[in-house]
């Protein structure tokens, strides 16, 4: 990198600690302040020297000093900064924006109660001014928040309207993005802010809830489970749809669907009726999937699923029939496809093997005649595979009533539906 040229001392610009700056000479005279203009209110003579500063290009902040009861306002760079810890003792390094800039405005109301005016205007600064909207949406002092687009802004929010429409709407009703006094951080800030006051109780929320649905429908069940810190860990839900399960037999459950800012499974218990139409039977959220944690689940309700299930269903379901769902395979999809990679039609054998025969005796036969033929007998995850071959291929369970339903592709509709139809609008 090249160093900087050198400048000798005699040659360098000192700014001029006289020179004074001020508003442009082309902006509107109705938008300057003046001592003859006359406004409803304090509040109302604030807005209109913001507007005018925002226009000149500088930040504006009330004068707190002693005497003036906050009723004047001044450049935000007014004042100077007091020093009340020595440069050497301080800890970390703290700047100043304040260089003793004079600008400001004072405004006192009538004495018999009548209008605000202005009682003293200075309009020199010691700094340059920046006029520029981009510059100025960036300054604090002018990030006005009318409460009309605030509540636009809450409403998009709440209607899940992607950020960059939200921005694109706000543009277009302030005529603008140089309109705009509000920065895109603004916005996601207000945005994040909104989630953790939402966070902050949200079981409240939730149980408030339950009990008005309760109200509501006699019909609606709910319970949760605490643990040793009396904080709830589980919860469980549903309604007059329950009753329906004892009449259909066959019920799938799945907990892979976790698009909630906790990332807790959201279980669902899904079946069908006589029109093989969806049904939801109970759903529940989860803190984790342990086989304590099913045992309580379905002591809510009667279901069945997957290996840390089973152990749940012997405890409390003494007769229900535990099947995996046939997608078992895309568990161990890396070892199955290192195996694909050494021999290209052993993922065609496969499916062929897994789908094709109607008993026991013919998957093992034709399992073995794989293994025979693409010499893959030592192959740890066709092992593991073919071990629990009771608990997942079709032939093992040819005389079970499963109403249609070998796989949790229900479950994953009715995901896809809570998804789209709740999380994503």
């Amino acid at each position: 990198m090249t160093p900087p040229p050198y400048v000798a001392p005699t040659k360098m610009i000192t700014p001029d600690v006289n020179q004074t700056y001020t508003h442009g000479e082309d902006l509107d005279p109705e938008v300057v302040p003046n001592f003859e203009m006359r406004f409803q209110s304090l509040e109302h003579a604030f807005l209109f020297y913001r507007k005018y500063a925002w226009l000149a290009g500088y930040p504006v902040k009330k004068n707190r000093k002693r005497g003036t009861d906050g009723k004047d306002l001044c450049c935000s760079l007014e004042g100077k900064h007091n020093r009340k810890v020595e440069d050497g003792d301080r800890k970390t390094s703290k700047t100043s924006k304040c260089d003793g800039s004079k600008a400001m405005v004072c405004a006192r109301k009538a004495r018999d109660g009548g209008r605000v005016f202005f009682t003293r205007i200075v309009f020199e600064h010691n700094h340059k001014l920046n006029p520029s909207p981009s510059m100025m949406k960036h300054m604090r002092a002018h990030k006005v928040e009318d409460p009309s687009v605030m509540n636009l802004v809450d409403t998009m929010h709440a209607s899940q309207v992607p950020h960059p429409n939200v921005m694109h709407v706000l543009r277009s009703v302030a005529g603008g993005a140089e309109n705009l006094h509000l920065t895109e951080r603004d916005i996601q800030n207000r945005r994040a802010a909104h989630v953790r006051e939402e966070r902050m109780d949200d079981i409240l929320k939730l149980m408030a809830f339950f009990r008005e649905c309760k109200a509501n429908n006699q019909q609606f069940f709910y319970e949760f489970q605490l643990d040793d810190k009396n904080i709830i860990k589980n919860v469980f839900w549903s309604h007059a749809t329950l009753l329906g399960y004892s009449v259909w037999g066959v019920v799938t459950f799945d907990t892979t669907y976790r698009a909630n800012q906790y990332s807790m499974p959201l279980a669902m218990f899904v079946g069908f009726n006589n029109k093989l139409q969806n049904v939801v039977f109970g759903q529940a959220l989860l803190r984790d999937e342990i086989a304590d944690t099913f045992e309580w689940l379905f002591k809510q309700l009667r279901a069945y699923q997957d290996s840390l299930i089973g152990k749940a269903i012997n405890l409390v379901i003494k007769k229900t029939y535990h099947k995996y769902c046939p997608w078992l395979t895309n568990k161990f999809r890396n070892e199955l496809n290192q195996l694909n990679t050494q021999y290209p039609r052993l993922s065609e054998t496969l499916t062929s093997v897994i789908n094709h025969p109607l008993r026991p005796i013919e998957f093992e036969q034709a399992w073995a005649a794989m293994l025979d033929k693409y010499e893959v007998h030592e192959s740890k995850v066709l092992m593991k595979l073919y071990d629990e071959r009771n608990m997942w291929v079709g032939a093992y369970f040819k005389e079970i009533f499963c109403g249609t339903m070998n796989s949790t592709q229900r479950s994953e509709s009715v995901n896809s539906a809570v998804k789209h139809g709740y999380c994503d609008n």
